[in-house]
């Protein structure tokens, strides 16, 4: 890799550098007469010792000090800035339900939002060149990261997500399309979709959900929704602890207000009921069209103008030393 240079425009200060070297070069060599007359050069040479010789050349430390400063000032290094990137992708925001009922343990040997997780986290590994932001609700819904092309932050994030990431209990769907909507508003992709993954029905938050879905349709947000877990009994861990084993809970679904949702935005209602069938249902998604969109992937620039800073400083100062002890003018 070759040098860079991080400001370039103090290069230009070479040029006055190249004509101050120049005039002082020509005014010795032309400009400047004899002293005295003397009638023969070897009398003179003959008396010339080793400081006389080479304090003529006592000013290259000046002008090479002057030199690798100016490097220095255009700060070379490694690297670049920023590189535009044209990407083809959509724009996804996930909101995620991380309600009580999520703890259903329909998914063995793990509950609801565990699978989800990972089932969320292969999604977003998958999804190299998609935008990706993050809503998590439950009573109320919480935004966890804008649309972004950085997926390891999302999984980060996603690590991150347990039952009382959001405090309120409950299920506000309405809520989180309603928020994951507003993030999406200034998107200028062709293909904006909203992954909504959730095992209930809305009793929460101050949007209802036709609200929310019509609020979609306008903006031209489609809403994908996956309805997670079985109907029926299902086993829950016991608010009593471990040493009442575990409770059977009727599982409360309300897919038909859900599917509304999805067809009111002209997207798609799923039925997950295995980490499997989940997974399968979510790369539905790779067949949507895709739109191309600029990103700006920006990289460390790494400095070296600290060595060229040091190299004029040591040249300064030996010829400063020369002249106070080898060079030094007795008056």
């Amino acid at each position: 890799m070759g040098i860079d240079f991080k400001n370039p425009e103090f290069l230009f200060l070479l040029l006055p550098f190249a004509g101050a070297v120049f005039w002082y070069v020509y005014s010795r060599l032309y400009l400047k007469g004899a002293a005295i007359a003397v009638p023969s050069e070897a009398i003179v040479s003959g008396q010339r010792s080793f400081r006389v010789k080479t304090y003529r050349y006592l000013p290259v430390l000046r002008f090479l000090s002057v030199f690798v400063l100016i490097l220095a000032l255009a700060r070379p290094g490694k690297g670049v800035n920023y590189a535009s990137v044209k990407n083809l992708g959509i724009d996804i925001m996930v909101a995620l339900d991380v309600s009580g009922s999520m703890k259903g343990e329909d998914f063995q040997p793990k509950n609801r939002l565990m699978v989800a997780k990972q089932v969320l986290k292969d999604f977003v590994a998958k999804r190299k060149s998609d935008r990706i932001g993050l809503v998590v609700f439950s009573g109320e819904a919480h935004f966890q990261c804008p649309l972004t092309i950085e997926h390891q932050m999302i999984t980060d994030i996603v690590d991150e997500i347990d039952f009382d990431t959001v405090p309120e209990d409950g299920t506000a769907i309405g809520e989180a399309l309603a928020l994951a909507a507003s993030r999406m508003l200034d998107s200028g992709a062709r293909s904006k979709i909203i992954l909504l993954l959730t095992d209930g029905m809305n009793n929460r938050g101050s949007i209802d959900p036709e609200t929310a879905a019509k609020l979609c349709a306008e903006s031209g947000i489609r809403v994908y929704a996956v309805g997670i877990g079985k109907d029926g009994k299902v086993r829950y861990p016991s608010d009593a602890g471990f040493l009442f084993g575990r409770q059977y809970l009727y599982n409360h679904f309300d897919e038909t207000g859900i599917r509304k949702i999805a067809d009111a935005t002209s997207g798609k209602f799923y039925r997950a009921t295995s980490g499997g069938v989940l997974w399968e249902k979510i790369s539905d998604i790779d067949r949507l069209e895709r739109s191309e969109f600029e990103t700006r992937q920006y990289y460390e620039f790494y400095d070296r103008f600290q060595i060229l800073l040091a190299i004029a400083m040591g040249l300064f100062f030996l010829e400063v030393l020369l002249r106070s002890v080898l060079y030094r003018k007795v008056p």
